[in-house]
């Protein structure tokens, strides 16, 4: 029972440091103002997924949102140009081999990967291309922008009120000179650029590859703030050239040279402050007092610059899981989904009643058991055994009420117990940890110690005498000053339970039961396996009780009922959102979502560079509520997107693979 102090204090500490991020749903900086920036507003999305569908909507008419899936482009001969009053999303791993050029007002790229042919000493294109008075309101956020020709994103001619975030900036072996990335103001002599080249760089990330223009700056009022360096090998960051006047603040300088460029001092202030300079070369200084922002923002200190913006999962580039959902930021509203298990066996309230909740909504669930039941307790989302607890809603949620009819298992209503054995073979089959007799009281006098770390369990076979419900109940000793309360259980591999309690005893050799947690069970062998969710120690478990149609032990080696899609009842399908659980997953994760009508659905599961893992199904439902398994069996820890087609609805969900 070791603690993971060490571990936990990691963890403390990578949490604060997202509590600084911005709401990466919302626009920040420059492009905030003149009138804000809303790309096609509210338009009904349409997807594209070949370049010369891409060509037509991005330069049509109206307001318009487009989402953009996989790769398409043939290089430097592939411009698309953008219209005003346009939204571009890309959907996961979606990349443009090419480039962009915005010449209009009111435009949104977001979350695409852009590659150029390869950076050469020549008048050559960029990957995104923003200039002429007329090209004001843009936001550019969450891209993967590399290899530009001549600059990856430059903005110049007199563009105004732009803002670049979350966005990542490199150069790969395919670029031989010239990796210059951003330059704002083309000329010295474009003095009609007085008074414009108004733009915000917050959250970005410039990164292998990239020498200089980070960015070089003439005449415009340029906010650098929250942005990590850390090219090696550059030869300067932010260079101020003519009338530049740049605000650099708090922004993390690592491994670079030449972090401020003052070049020929004729810009008109550079202000520097906030930053950290971690083995860096060259100067830090600013000169002069710069512009104060017409803005507000949240502003993270430096220190925890880096952390935020290199994170894999929800940092610079093209992070986002979704069109509707904001890598470590928060999203406007969340779904709560009830439901009743079994479905016959009562229902739940919840108040307030509403489809969609605020974040930080404190909503109370009320369970009411049907006429020859009884509630035995809360999982999901929610745990405990009172009919009412509340939940917070702070993400889209699913809570289930867990009944038993009265008089027990059901069935013949038999008992089968299993405690641990000095051997494996039948009934019980593995632990995670150990079989210890240190502490006084246990059936038999030996328990299981689990080893302290997430996903750690004990596995059990069982023969059901009939598919259905039965009942689970484990003897169990947690007095742990720092011990963890909840596990989760998986049948057969499939998480059936998020959340059951093991509430703190007097002592360790203090033993009492869990409250009831009903199951379902295919007929025959089925393995059931409780797991620990945190690196935390854990309860000491003495045995297992399955209550059900004449359960007996099972041989560990028996073929069980396969990880299957089920059909969930007494759930609404219009009530229904698509969600992934657990999320992150060790492994086995369960999909859930809705159909309200016959339609087809095809589910595919994708890395993040685009390669189609496997089809999870591709087929026509009825009305109902489905589960599906996702089985990471074989797969690299990391992050995958779930791509669900139901019907005329597209919606993409993130699981995170950890072990």
């Amino acid at each position: 029972m070791k603690s993971r102090i060490f571990f936990l204090l990691c963890v403390l500490m990578t949490f604060f440091s997202l509590s600084y991020a911005q709401d990466q749903c919302a626009p920040v900086g420059w492009c905030t103002q003149n009138g804000g920036t809303t790309g096609g507003g509210n338009a009904t999305p349409v997807t594209v997924s070949n370049i010369s569908d891409l060509t037509s909507q991005a330069n049509g008419s109206g307001s318009r949102v487009i989402y953009v899936s996989g790769t398409m482009g043939a290089g430097v001969s592939t411009r698309v140009k953008v219209a005003a009053n346009t939204t571009i999303i890309g959907l996961p791993g979606a990349k443009l081999y090419g480039g962009f050029d915005i010449k209009a007002s009111n435009v949104i790229i977001r979350n695409m990967i852009v590659q150029g042919p390869g950076s050469v000493d020549v008048d050559g294109v960029d990957c995104i291309t923003i200039q002429d008075a007329a090209a004001t309101n843009i936001w550019i956020d969450h891209c993967d922008i590399y290899d530009g020709q001549d600059g990856n994103l430059d903005i110049s001619n007199g563009a105004s009120y732009i803002t670049v975030s979350w966005t990542k900036f490199h150069y790969t072996s395919a670029s031989q000179n010239h990796q210059f990335c951003n330059l704002i103001g083309s000329s010295d002599s474009k003095t009609s650029d007085r008074g414009r080249l108004k733009v915000t760089m917050v959250y970005n990330w410039w990164t292998t590859g990239v020498i200089e223009r980070m960015p070089r700056v003439r005449f415009g009022q340029v906010h650098v703030v929250n942005n990590l360096f850390d090219s090696p090998g550059n030869n300067y960051c932010v260079r101020a050239g003519i009338e530049a006047d740049i605000l650099v603040e708090s922004n993390y300088f690592d491994g670079v040279n030449t972090p401020i460029d003052l070049y020929e001092n004729n810009f008109t202030a550079v202000t520097s402050r906030n930053n950290v300079y971690n083995n860096t070369t060259g100067n830090t200084a600013g000169s002069g007092t710069s512009f104060t922002p017409a803005y507000s923002m949240n502003i993270a200190p430096a220190a925890n610059v880096k952390a935020l913006v290199s994170n894999a999962t929800c940092g610079a580039g093209a992070t986002l899981p979704s069109p509707t959902q904001c890598g470590c930021g928060t999203s406007s509203s969340f779904v709560l989904t009830t439901s009743a298990n079994p479905a016959a066996g009562g229902s739940v309230s919840r108040s307030p009643n509403a489809s969609t909740y605020a974040p930080g909504t404190v909503v109370t669930l009320t369970a009411t058991p049907a006429s020859g039941y009884t509630f035995t307790g809360w999982s999901d989302g929610a745990s405990g055994t009172n009919t009412t607890t509340t939940v917070t809603m702070n993400a889209n949620t699913s809570v289930t009420a867990n009944f038993t009819t009265t008089g027990g298992g059901g069935g013949t209503g038999t008992t089968l117990r299993i405690d641990d054995k000095s051997g494996t073979g039948t009934g019980y089959c593995s632990a995670n940890g150990s079989r210890q007799n240190t502490y006084t009281g246990a059936d038999g006098g030996y328990y299981i110690n689990l080893s302290n770390s997430s996903g750690q369990g004990i596995t059990w076979a069982v023969s059901a005498g009939a598919a259905g419900t039965y009942n689970l109940v484990w003897r169990y000793a947690n007095a742990g000053s720092q011990s963890a309360t909840t596990a989760r259980v998986l049948v057969n591999g499939v998480l059936v339970n998020g959340a059951v309690s093991f509430p703190k005893t007097a002592t360790w050799s203090t033993w009492t039961t869990t409250a009831q947690i009903p199951v379902t069970l295919v007929a025959g062998a089925n393995k059931i396996r409780l797991e620990t969710t945190t690196a935390a120690e854990f309860a000491n478990i003495d045995w297992i009780e399955i209550s059900g149609n004449n359960p007996t032990e099972a041989s560990c080696s028996a073929a069980t009922g396969a990880r299957m899609e089920t059909l969930v009842t007494g759930v609404n399908p219009a009530e229904v959102k698509p969600m992934v659980l657990p999320n992150p997953t060790t492994g086995l994760s369960t999909l859930r979502f809705g159909v309200t009508t016959i339609e087809k659905v095809k589910v595919n599961l994708y890395a993040t560079d685009g390669r189609l893992i496997k089809t999870l199904t591709n087929k026509t439902y009825a009305p109902g509520t489905y589960n599906i398994p996702v089985d990471y069996t074989g797969l690299q820890k990391g992050v995958y997107f779930i791509f669900i087609h139901n019907g005329n609805s597209k919606t993409v969900l993130q699981n995170t693979f950890v072990h």
